[in-house]
């Protein structure tokens, strides 16, 4: 086997793939409509703190012309710099995820949302 340095990737990790069925916390076996469910619900989270972030990343200007408000940076570092720390917390701590997870989906739509409406500005019709 190949080692590793990354704690995602450590021997503990794969013990239990012997019996085919990635087991949770609780004992049971994850369902694909479990996965799913789940899947969609961190999107939703994304997608509201996306559009939020999204509507205040711009202010109009009075002649009518579209630009950047004072607080997109905020949105952009704290997205990602959250991100990253709630990324690290959940690779050494995974039974921390289904905390983290949706912290996660929150703080990255802010990050996605402010970082789009900049790239809206900029190169208009790109994003979408």
């Amino acid at each position: 086997m190949i080692r590793s340095g990354n704690p995602a990737l450590k021997e503990s990790t794969f013990l239990d793939l012997g019996t085919g069925a990635v087991v949770t916390r609780d004992g049971g076996a994850m369902t694909l409509n479990g996965t799913v469910n789940k899947t969609g619900f961190l999107l939703l989270l994304s997608l509201i703190t996306a559009a939020f972030a999204w509507s205040q990343s711009t202010v109009t200007l009075p002649n009518g012309t579209l630009a950047p408000s004072a607080g997109v940076i905020g949105y952009m570092l704290g997205g990602a710099i959250g991100g990253l720390i709630l990324a690290l917390v959940t690779a050494f701590k995974k039974e921390w995820s289904p905390v983290t997870a949706p912290l996660y989906a929150l703080v990255e739509g802010f990050f996605l949302g402010s970082i789009s409406a900049m790239y809206e500005l900029k190169f208009h019709g790109i994003v979408f």
